[in-house]
This record gives structure tokens, C-alpha cells and sequence, in this order.
């Protein structure tokens, strides 16, 4: 596994050490910023080349997540009560301070409480300074250091405690005291073992048998075609040259259930790979301009080729219902995705002679073919407000993917919140969003 490193250089390397000593099969790789708001340039130029990325703790982590959809694992080392205390302890046993007075940042206020009364002080007794969190204002670390440097001076604290290098150096720099939380080796152990497994299942998930169940749409009453037996086999025959010949292209075997009816087996990394992650079936753009034809595909993803194929046909049915060159995709026999919105090669990003496409994804820093699928999905669905939710399912996205992208087109001024849907049921409320394209 390449796992990339984000952080300051003092904390990477330590983190760096930890892990090179309980997992020597990892290559890491050192991602190291002069200060947290370099985290999401950092990211977004070198994800693409790694398998997971480990932050070394939650400022930089949130940080970029504002501003670059993962493409791969993220986590972060969290700040937890264990490192707290290891600080506290430190504190008063070895420097004599008055731990009941102290300036904090980077940590959440119940698990500061929720300390101190593990080590008998009740909140009575505490005179705690607690730094707000502004990691998106311009100077947040300036902001920091003035808050502790101001907390001391004023003899409201007897030292500080943060979670940033940056801070704490400027703080002991004017003689003020100050310690940085630690980070405990086995909760880096556990962060980086779950990253493990999570690119092990990214593994399985690429090698996991596809099936996808491929129907020849019959033509429509008015059509020609409809009332001529011979030409309605020619353009069957037609058609199913094109899906032979995308067969070939995803590598997969091909079992013909009837004339125009068929199944392909192949798997998941090469079905995604050839058709830039379920966006382009060039079988259908082919198709479509040799013969009247239409398709309905179904996708089905499984833990058996059983349950793959099941899959399959639920999401082929689906699509007959909703009419010709339609696509669904069903994860594990439960989760239905679609229908989705391909690109044929006329309507790539690049045909964008206004220069819409460009000019949105250049100001949010959002690709041009994701930009360019929900410009897509605005156009065919005829959509006016949606919920996130909705649009994940129309995108075939997690709702958390989909609430990225919105958040980083929300910044630049292409999307906005214009009401609030309530559900029926004790659910929670979702926000109706406004495309401004």
C-alpha cells in the first residue's frame, strides 16, 4: 500500500517512524506543508498517485476536505482524551502547573470535560480557556497564538496546550509555556490499520465479478421497423455486433440468451477503466447511429456471480420500464443506482463552446466531466431544486460525495440551498439545492 503522509514536518516524521516499525510492507510517502492551508493543493496534485493518505490530525484533514473530493481513503489522527492526559500528566509532574487553568485548542470541550473528571476535578474548579475553531479564516494560526499569548499574559492561564507545531513554536519562541498534544503510537496503529483494510477492500471491489444483462429494446409501435420482420432481425443482428465488440473491450464472456439478450461476465477495475467509471458505453453511441435500436442494461455488482447476475436483470427490468438507452446499477442485490446519464464522444467536456463547462470547473476546482454530468442531468431530468440524496442516486455517488462537490460549487456561487425538505417519517430534514448553471 502507498500511503501518503500529510502533516508538518516534526509531526510526519514522527508518525513516520511509528509506522515503519509496525508495518514495514507499507511505503510512505512524505507530504509535508509549512502550514495547513498548503494541505489541499498538497492533496489534490498527489492523491491520484497513492492508495490512502493519512493527516496528521484533524485541522489539515478538514481543511481539505472543503476543498478536494477524495479519490482515495482519507483519515486523520484524532486528539483523543488518552493524549490529553499523557499532556496533563507531564504538566503537572514534571513542571508543577496548575492544570485547573489552563488555554486550549484543537480539542472538542465535553472530551476535555469528560477528562478532567476522569482525574477528580469537577468543572467547578476549572478555569479553562478554549480557543474557537476558525481553521477557514485566513490567519487561524496567528489567531491561536494571540489567544494563548493573551490567556498567559493576563494570568488567566498557567500554560497552554495546542494541537498545532506552528502555534506552539511561536509561543515558546517568546518564553510562553506551551506543550503540543501527542500523538499515542496505537491509536496511529489502529488509524493505519483501518486504512489498510480499507485498501484491501478497494482491492476486492476492483476485482469483483460484474454482470452486466444487455437487452435489445423492441422498436416503438410507429417505428418502421416495428412492421417488417426482416429488418426488425437486421437491426437486432446490428446491434449485437456492437455489444460483441464492447464484450471484447471490457474482456467479457458473453452468454447469449436469445437474439438480443445477453449476459457479460467481467470484472469490476476493467467494466469502470473502459468506460471512464460507468459514463461512457460506447456500445450504445455506436449502436444508435447504425440502426434504430435501443438498449437496456442492467449492472449488477455482488459478493457471488449469483447474486451479480440477480442484480443484473432487477436493474434490466428497471430500465425496460423507463424506456430505451437506459442504465441501472444494483450493488449487492439491495442498492439501485440510476439511471445513469452517459457521455457520447459528440457531448464530451470539450464541446463547450460557451465555455460554461470550463469556466465553472476552473473557479471550483471540480473536474470538467463532473461539472459536465450534472449540467447533463440538469438537461435531461429537467431539474429545478433537488435534494443532495437525489442527486447522488441520479449521479450514482454516495451522498457524502455528492455533498462535496455541492459545497465546493456552493463557494464559487453555481449552487445554493433554497429550502428544506421534511420527511414523512422521524428522518432527518435535507436541504433542497438550486444548480445555477
Amino acid at each position: 500500500m502507498k500511503l501518503g503522509l500529510v502533516g508538518p514536518a516534526e509531526s510526519v516524521s514522527q508518525i513516520e517512524r511509528i509506522i515503519t516499525q509496525n508495518f514495514p510492507y507499507i511505503q510512505l510517502f512524505p507530504l509535508v506543508y509549512e502550514t495547513y492551508r498548503d494541505s489541499a493543493d498538497l492533496v489534490r496534485r498527489r492523491q491520484a498517485g497513492l492508495d490512502s493518505l493519512l493527516f496528521s490530525g484533524p485541522t489539515p484533514f478538514k481543511y481539505a476536505s472543503r476543498f478536494v473530493v477524495p479519490a482515495i481513503p482519507w483519515d486523520f489522527i484524532p486528539r483523543e482524551k488518552a493524549s490529553l492526559l499523557t499532556v496533563l500528566t507531564e504538566a503537572s509532574a514534571l513542571h508543577h502547573y496548575d492544570i485547573a487553568k489552563i488555554s486550549i485548542d484543537s480539542v472538542d470541550y465535553g472530551a476535555l470535560m469528560e477528562t478532567f473528571q476522569e482525574i477528580g476535578l469537577p468543572e467547578a474548579t476549572l478555569q479553562i480557556q478554549v480557543a474557537e475553531e476558525k481553521i477557514f479564516d485566513d490567519d487561524y494560526s496567528g489567531y491561536l497564538a494571540e489567544f494563548h499569548k493573551q490567556a498567559f499574559r493576563n494570568d488567566k492561564v498557567s500554560f497552554c496546550i495546542t494541537g498545532m507545531s506552528d502555534v506552539q513554536k511561536a509561543l515558546t519562541d517568546e518564553q510562553i509555556p506551551c506543550f503540543k498534544m501527542k500523538r499515542m503510537p496505537d491509536v496511529i496503529k489502529n488509524i493505519v490499520t483501518k486504512l489498510k483494510l480499507k485498501h484491501e477492500l478497494r482491492i476486492n471491489q476492483k476485482n469483483q465479478i460484474v454482470v452486466l444483462a444487455v437487452e435489445v429494446d423492441p422498436p416503438g409501435e410507429n417505428t418502421l421497423v416495428a412492421h417488417d420482420d426482416y429488418q426488425m432481425a437486421v437491426n437486432k443482428m446490428r446491434a449485437s455486433e456492437q455489444i460483441y465488440l464492447f464484450a471484447r473491450k471490457i474482456q467479457a464472456a458473453v452468454i447469449e440468451l436469445s437474439l438480443g439478450n445477453y449476459l457479460l461476465f467481467t470484472l469490476r477495475k476493467i467494466l469502470e477503466t473502459e468506460t471512464s467509471q460507468m459514463s461512457h458505453f460506447d456500445f450504445i453511441y455506436s449502436s444508435s447511429r447504425r440502426t434504430d435500436s435501443t438498449f437496456s442494461v442492467g449492472i449488477g455488482f455482488g459478493k457471488t456471480a449469483v447474486e451479480a447476475k440477480s442484480g443484473a436483470c432487477l436493474g434490466k427490468d428497471r430500465a425496460q420500464k423507463c424506456g430505451g438507452n437506459r442504465i441501472f446499477v444494483v450493488d449487492e442485490g439491495e442498492k439501485i443506482i440510476g439511471p445513469i446519464s452517459f457521455l457520447n464522444k459528440e457531448d464530451q467536456p470539450e464541446n463547450d463552446p460557451d465555455g460554461l463547462i470550463a469556466n465553472i470547473a476552473a473557479k471550483s476546482g471540480l473536474g470538467k466531466k463532473t461539472v459536465y454530468k450534472l449540467f447533463s442531468l440538469i438537461q435531461q431530468y429537467n431539474l429545478d431544486v433537488v435534494t443532495p440524496a437525489a442527486l447522488a442516486g441520479l449521479y450514482g455517488v454516495t451522498p457524502r460525495s455528492i455533498n462535496r462537490i455541492l459545497v465546493l460549487l456552493e463557494q464559487c456561487g453555481y449552487a445554493k440551498v433554497v429550502g428544506v425538505k421534511t420527511p414523512t417519517d422521524s428522518g432527518r430534514p435535507s436541504r433542497l439545492i438550486k444548480l445555477l448553471f
